[in-house]
């Protein structure tokens, strides 16, 4: 399993807790946007900058899932 967030909407407050609970529980986070963002280290959590434009971190995201994600 995997937790996908669309960053680019995501607010920080939530990002973190997301980081938080990926280190507690194991579970891989990724973190798509159109900008550089800063992660802590973690094998837990990555990120993947796409394009700028409307709906593109959703539309990577959607050809990314697999069964289980989130």
């Amino acid at each position: 399993m995997q937790i996908w967030v669309d960053a680019d909407a995501c607010p920080n407050v939530i990002k973190d807790i997301l980081f938080r609970a990926a280190e507690r529980v194991n579970v891989r986070v990724t973190l798509v946007a159109n900008q550089p963002l800063r992660v802590p280290p973690s094998p837990y959590i990555k990120t993947c900058q796409v394009a700028a434009g409307f709906d593109v971190a959703d539309n990577h995201i959607v050809q990314a899932l697999a069964a289980g994600d989130r």
